[in-house]
């Protein structure tokens, strides 16, 4: 198994805005909100394809309200460094809604989603938007909407996914969803009953610690925006050794996903 060995923060504040129209979801009557998971994952592992599988035909299946990325640590720094402030060691992992729920065992990855799909969250609204403008680069923009009658203080990431990855798990088959680059890293401040929009131009050709991701291809993109809760809570990973298992969670609010 497969230590993580970095991390990176980057913190920006939103600018608020007047009106968002917020496109139409079909959500499951008992969801409370869109789920956000991400596999942890290496290209040598015997037990990812199966994981990896197992994930791609979930969403596939458009069962529950969820989006997920896979985080390639073995073939990309800045998935480590996601891997990191998730202290995870041991792969595959599956993390639901930012930490809420760690889950080790594939058989459950089904049921843990539909779970999470429930739990009580702040009622925050999301919807994410892309824009090719070419040679490698895309331009995004999320806008949020505080339903709320209370100051919201989150962090807004928005990942930039392959659906079908450059990498091969250790079937020789490619990772789905597989996460490249922060478009937007940001933790943004949205006024009770306001709104905020937060837009970033994505260079692939000069992805984050040195990566070059500038032959990205249209139509095989996935961004994938979620919204998590500033306030930080202690979470555990399933695992008794290596100490310390423990790490810092902060829960996902809601989630959104668009194809480009």
């Amino acid at each position: 198994m497969k230590k993580i060995i970095s991390i990176l923060f980057i913190f920006i504040i939103a600018t608020p805005v007047l009106s968002i129209d917020f496109k139409n979801e079909e959500k499951a009557s008992l969801s409370t909100h869109t789920v956000m998971a991400e596999l942890g994952a290496v290209s040598w592992c015997p037990h990812c394809p199966p994981a990896s599988e197992k994930m791609y035909n979930l969403s596939k299946s458009r069962k529950y309200n969820f989006y997920y990325v896979t985080l390639v640590y073995d073939k990309n720094p800045i998935a480590q460094d996601r891997g990191k402030w998730l202290n995870d060691v041991y792969i595959p992992m599956l993390y639901i809604d930012g930490g809420y729920k760690v889950v080790d065992d594939i058989s459950n990855f089904e049921s843990e989603i539909a779970n999470a799909e429930k739990r009580d969250v702040h009622n925050i609204s999301i919807s994410v938007s892309a824009e090719w403008a070419g040679n490698g680069k895309i331009k995004v923009d999320v806008y949020l909407k505080n339903n709320e009658a209370r100051l919201y203080i989150g962090h807004l990431r928005a990942y930039i996914t392959e659906i079908d990855s450059r990498w091969n798990d250790e079937a020789g088959l490619p990772f789905h969803y597989a996460f490249l680059d922060f478009a937007i890293n940001n933790y943004v401040f949205i006024p009770p009953n306001g709104d905020a929009k937060v837009t970033a131009t994505w260079d692939g050709n000069h992805a984050r610690k040195g990566q070059n991701f500038g032959d990205v291809q249209k139509g095989n993109i996935m961004v994938v925006a979620s919204i998590s809760y500033w306030i930080p809570f202690i979470k555990e990973n399933p695992w008794e050794k290596p100490k310390p298992n423990k790490f810092i969670a902060q829960l996902t609010d809601n989630a959104d996903g668009f194809k480009l």
